[in-house]
């Protein structure tokens, strides 16, 4: 789960697309860096937040009427700086020019190795989108026909989800153009302003840099536009649209909206159906902050139960996307301070998310009730994560799932709220889920391996098989 952002039009980008970096810093904690084109190719990245890596101005201002940028989120490659700084996008090749940032997995890495002899420089997946497009392309002229024919192939032979952005020019004039996987299950969007264009993964980009949202870009498309603003977009494979479950539970920013669905609103309804579901006798409800706000929005409102600020966050970090466990428990450790006087005494409903490996929850309970809690009650707005994804998000092993045992059966809630200290701990159901996101989505962690798209299921049970070192399955 990556932030991606390409911007193409008669005037310079660099500074729209810093300013964008900003607004998908949530979606990848990596590394940061964007690639702008002016018949020179001008290339900051590094490992980091974007504020680490564009800390001079010269890095922010250069010239150039396209780009694309990038926020990594690694589910890929080892996990120690040199590794994180080596796979940090955009990734580019010069014969043809052509640059990539890609948001999504791809699985089957072996079978597309086999299609190309180049030699990837990372250890990424990206480089099987650019060096099997950079091979379609090769010794071609850039063009719009000769790029959708090559993307065309490509869609047809990826398996996993992308939502990716390319930069290529054969000389005087540059395109962007993106693929989007059939189901569609990472974000991308178009939006537009006075003549430039912007293909980002959530529409709060919009808002940041002052464009216009035109449009969702379709599963199994090919968009190219050129400097004079030309749209092509072509719909290759059509399928029922699958957009990730986690996307509205964790990790698109609230004010975004997916396929029309406000994620606010997602998530507030989330929030009242879990009261509906799970009510409880309680005196206050608390947020985790931020990630449970809208959820206890919802359940004060439905519930009546008051809502009450009882957690202060002290870092704007995420503690799941960091890469170790070490650093997700300092994340949790330096980040949240308890409010006595509002839970001294109190029957607290806590209120989060979702749980994956419990980092957050332990550490929560314990902190509202050394805080003086009489009782804490965990109400979560996604149901339980079972299983590994395989598409982009990075829980690699059934192992590190809360609600699964050392033998791999799924725990019942009143075993997971004694080992969380919790006196009581409730999932939204499956059914709710839905009824609040209004479509279908890819559910594979939650609902193995029913959840996923239909033709992917032999796929990633073979995926599970491979589970017991410590890379991931699909490498």
């Amino acid at each position: 789960m990556c932030g991606i952002v390409g911007i193409i039009g008669g005037k310079p980008v660099s500074r729209l697309i810093y300013h964008s970096l900003f607004a998908i810093q949530h979606r990848g904690q990596s590394s940061a860096g964007s690639l702008i084109y002016d018949g020179n190719i001008h290339v900051t990245k590094d490992v980091g937040l974007v504020r680490d890596v564009f800390n001079e101005e010269k890095k922010i201002d250069i010239p150039g009427n396209v780009g694309i940028g990038h926020t990594r989120y690694s589910t890929a490659g080892m996990d120690d700086i040199e590794s994180l700084k080596k796979n940090a996008q955009p990734e580019y090749l010069v014969n043809p020019f052509l640059s990539a940032v890609h948001n999504g997995n791809i699985y089957n890495t072996s079978e597309m190795a086999k299609k190309t002899n180049r030699i990837p420089r990372t250890d990424c997946d990206i480089q099987w989108l650019l060096l099997t497009l950079a091979d379609n392309l090769f010794k071609k002229e850039i063009n719009e026909k000769n790029i959708a024919k090559s993307c065309r192939k490509i869609i047809k032979e990826l398996k996993g989800s992308y939502s990716a952005l390319f930069l290529a020019d054969s000389g005087g004039n540059p395109y962007l153009f993106a693929i989007t996987d059939p189901y569609k299950i990472r974000p991308l969007v178009l939006g537009k302003s006075n003549g430039l264009y912007c293909l980002t993964s959530e529409t709060r980009v919009f808002k940041k840099i002052n464009f216009q949202y035109v449009k969702d870009i379709p599963g199994g498309s090919i968009v190219i536009i050129d400097e004079k603003g030309n749209i092509f977009e072509k719909q290759i494979i059509k399928k029922p649209e699958k957009p990730c479950m986690f996307e509205f539970v964790y990790f698109a920013k609230p004010d975004s909206r997916i396929n029309g669905r406000s994620v606010h609103n997602v998530r507030i309804d989330l929030g009242r159906n879990l009261a509906k579901e799970f009510p409880v006798h309680a005196d206050i409800v608390v947020p985790v902050p931020e990630s449970g706000r809208r959820y206890a929005t919802g359940f004060s409102r439905e519930s009546g139960i008051p809502l009450e600020e009882g957690l202060m966050k002290d870092k704007d970090e995420r503690s799941f996307i960091h890469q170790t466990q070490e650093n997700r428990d300092k994340v949790v450790k330096e980040g949240l301070s308890f409010l006595r006087s509002v839970l001294n005494n109190k029957r607290v409903v806590l209120i989060d998310d979702s749980i994956v490996r419990g980092t957050n929850i332990r550490k929560l309970v314990k902190g509202v009730k050394d805080a003086g809690a009489k009782e804490v009650h965990i109400r979560i707005g996604c149901p339980p994560l079972v299983a590994p994804c395989y598409l982009g998000i990075d829980m690699r092993s059934r192992k590190e799932f809360l609600a699964r045992d050392e033998k791999g059966n799924i725990k019942n809630y009143n075993e997971i709220a004694k080992e969380i200290g919790a006196n009581t701990l409730a999932y939204i159901s499956m059914s709710a889920l839905r009824k609040a996101i209004g479509f279908d989505t890819c559910r594979g962690c939650i609902d193995f391996p029913n959840g996923y798209p239909p033709e992917m299921k032999k796929d990633v049970l073979e995926l599970f098989k491979k589970e017991g070192t410590k890379m991931r399955a699909y490498e």
